[in-house]
């Protein structure tokens, strides 16, 4: 088993969430963080965008989500 790389985002970090969070939860803390990050026009914000993103599309699905708790340390 191969664990995250360093410079890998713990997508459940970026969303805010627990590791046994309800998809639910995810969706949520998905849409008020994107709107959060979307009212920032920094490159910061543009950057955020693109983890909430990668995040949310990971953890959003259960197959991709099994995989990557599968990598986690």
């Amino acid at each position: 088993r191969q664990g995250m790389s360093e410079d890998a985002q713990d997508h459940y970090a970026v969303l805010e969430v627990a590791v046994h969070a309800r998809i639910e939860v995810i969706e949520a803390a998905f849409v008020v963080l994107r709107e959060a990050a979307c009212r920032d026009n920094s490159p910061k914000g543009g950057r955020l965008l693109v983890e909430l993103s990668r995040a949310h599309h990971v953890l959003s699905d259960p197959e991709r989500r099994r995989v990557y708790d599968a990598t986690r340390d």
